[in-house]
């Protein structure tokens, strides 16, 4: 018989090592989950258009934000800013999934709900 240890290594009934991780990933394939990665298959225009905060966009603010929070939003630089690191963030992690993810297939099995 083999068992999974405290360690997480596999071991037979004498204690000789199996595997090193359960499952050579150390997943539990009854606790990973498919999900779609929303940012992955759309083009860029889709991409920026669905993803990228406008802070430009006064009347969309208004529709999200009290008036307080847009007169802060709209007069500060530092939020811009941000923002626009935010968006380079955005842009850098969607390249690096498409690497990661070359044939662009949206769903994949994680050991996390990332929505979540």
């Amino acid at each position: 018989s083999i068992m999974i240890t405290y360690d997480g290594t596999v071991r037979n009934s004498v204690g000789q090592l199996i595997q090193l991780r359960y499952g050579e990933d150390g997943l539990d394939g009854g606790a990973v989950e498919v999900q779609t990665l929303p940012t992955l298959k759309p083009s860029n225009k889709a991409f920026e258009k669905k993803f990228k905060f406008d802070i430009s966009n006064e009347r969309q603010l208004k529709k999200i934000f009290n008036e307080d929070i847009v007169k802060e939003l709209m007069g500060s630089a530092n939020i811009v800013g941000e923002l626009e690191k935010e968006w380079d963030n955005l842009k850098r992690d969607r390249e690096t999934l498409r690497q990661v993810f070359p044939k662009g297939d949206s769903k994949v099995v994680l050991p996390c709900n990332l929505p979540r």
